[in-house]
């Protein structure tokens, strides 16, 4: 039987997790540096993709006018990634950091478009979305671990690309 207050379980008695508490004050010119370099390889990347989803997440980050909200899209998603000591991000971490004034297709094509390049990869792992105000809550979500590797490939290939232009 338990008690009129609740089992000890209810309360959490026994867990041993500690609670982590996300670094809010990071260095800004490393991000800011991090978030330019990442939105300028997602723009410039060609449009021929194979399926209709990556095409249209493509036309919404090349679009110039949605320069502003790729970058604050993908921002809030480094800095949540940065953040964790694994670079593992979903977005019940990082969804209510994004500027009221982004607009919503744009996080989807942007999470796309980092999927499809190689800096967000899935991790095979889920966890329950807390987005009840955008009919998701309950659904699980995946969880994604940030790449950076490949900047460091991209930046030599252009490095060597200007050197042969040179």
């Amino acid at each position: 039987m338990t008690s009129p207050a609740g089992s000890d379980r209810s309360r959490g008695a026994g867990r041993t997790r500690t609670r982590r508490s996300k670094p809010r004050d990071g260095d800004p010119r490393v991000v800011g540096e991090l978030t330019a370099e990442i939105a300028r390889y997602l723009v410039g990347l060609p449009l021929d993709y194979g399926g209709t989803v990556e095409r249209i997440a493509a036309l919404l980050a090349a679009e110039p006018g949605n320069a502003e909200h790729l970058g604050a899209v993908v921002r809030v998603i480094v800095q949540d990634a940065m953040a964790d000591p694994f670079r593992e991000t979903n977005a019940n971490r990082w969804r209510g950091e994004l500027p009221a004034w982004v607009r919503p297709p744009m996080v989807g094509a942007t999470v796309r478009r980092l999927l499809s390049v190689g800096l967000l990869v899935a991790t095979g792992r889920y966890v329950r979305s807390t987005d009840a105000r955008g009919g998701n809550g309950g659904k699980l979500m995946p969880v994604y671990s940030l790449n950076l590797a490949v900047l460091i490939e991209h930046r030599q290939a252009v490095d060597a690309d200007e050197a042969a232009t040179a």
